[in-house]
Formats: C-alpha cells, structure tokens, sequence
C-alpha cells in the first residue's frame, strides 16, 4: 500500500522538480579575496551558459579591483529569493574593503527570465512608477521602506538630502512575491540599515 503511494509521488516530484534549476554555490578564495557565487543548471543549457556568463563578469569585475592598489580585498556573494517555472530572483552583492571602520559593499538585484536569460524590468511584476511620484511617495509613507532585513521600516531619512533622485533599476521579487525597488546604504537611510527595499504596488 504504501509503496503503492510513494511512486506516484515521487514520479510528480520529478516532473514538477525539472522545471526548476539547479544551483551550485561555487566559492573561489585567496589571501585577498572570498568570490561566493551560484551556477546555474536550467532545462534550456544555453539560457543558463547566459546567466552564468553575466554572473561570472560581475564576480571578474569584483577581483578586477584588486588591480589598484587601494583595495586591499574584495568578496562576492549571493542570496537566492525565489524561484518559479517562469523565473529567478536572487540578490548578488560585491564588497570591498580599502580601510577604515568597515568596507563598502553593493547589492544588485536580478531577476532572469528562465525561457531567454533576459533581465527582465520590475514593470514585468509591478505598477511603473515615476520618480516624482515614488519620492513624494515614499515621503508620505505611501510606499513603504524597509531596512536590509525586509522586516525593520526606514523612515528613509536621507531622502530629504537627494537632489536627483531615480526610480533604481535594481530590484526584487521576494519568496511571497512582493517586488521591492533597492536602495544602496546612504542613499535612503544609514550603512546600518543596509540596502533599502521600497515595495511597489504589483500589477495584479
């Protein structure tokens, strides 16, 4: 009976399992540097080899800073967000250190259509927005701001202090499907709260 049951369920995770990719956390390390990042397997090889190569020029750009002599180290690393038959959406953040109390980093958001290995725009998930519109927005807690964690609020204090502020072509789609626009330390809020995610209104 229960054998009965288990190979069915197991034949239906493999089919569901197949759609998904396979990640590899690849880790590349020296005296001066700790380069963490994934490889991708998706069904189609030549949309992974896609994303992998763009992943992998991020990880050369990141060690390339080594070459002047200011930095003294750097590392790359990576966090996977969420994962469907349709997409990928993962967060990868390069650091540096040149002294001082501590380094400086920045985290790029990307989201990759798993049928061609395109970047796909935050408009794919959520309402466009003006910069107008999502300054003013975000000044009145209309749109909310969240620290690093995705869980404190910012009251994006720096906001005031920004005369040319953009809509960020970095963003999210988190694992219950909210699409956050990012923000690197200092430009809304402190170094302590790390990269701010403001969450967009979503198109549905």
């Amino acid at each position: 009976m229960l054998k009965n049951f288990l190979l069915p369920l197991a034949l239906c995770l493999t089919v569901t399992a197949t759609a998904f990719a396979t990640v590899q956390e690849k880790v590349v390390t020296s005296r001066r540097y700790k380069l963490t990042y994934p490889v991708f397997t998706f069904e189609n090889a030549k949309v992974a080899k896609k994303v992998n190569k763009e992943i992998k020029r991020m990880v050369k750009d990141t060690r390339g800073l080594l070459k002047d002599p200011v930095y003294q180290s750097v590392a790359t690393d990576y966090k996977l967000l969420q994962e469907t038959e349709q997409f990928v959406s993962l967060t990868f953040t390069s650091w540096n250190y040149t002294g001082g109390a501590h380094g400086m980093y920045y985290t790029k958001g990307l989201v990759y259509d798993k049928a061609t290995g395109e970047a796909l725009p935050y408009t794919h998930f959520a309402k466009e927005v003006e910069a107008a519109q999502l300054k003013q927005g975000i000044a009145d807690g209309a749109f909310k701001v969240f620290c690093d964690d995705l869980q404190t609020t910012s009251e994006a204090p720096f906001l005031k202090y920004s005369e040319n502020f953009k809509v960020s072509d970095n963003y999210i789609v988190s694992e219950d499907d909210r699409v956050y626009l990012m923000y690197q330390p200092y430009e809304l809020d402190s170094y302590a709260a790390g990269v701010t995610y403001v969450q967009l209104p979503l198109n549905k």
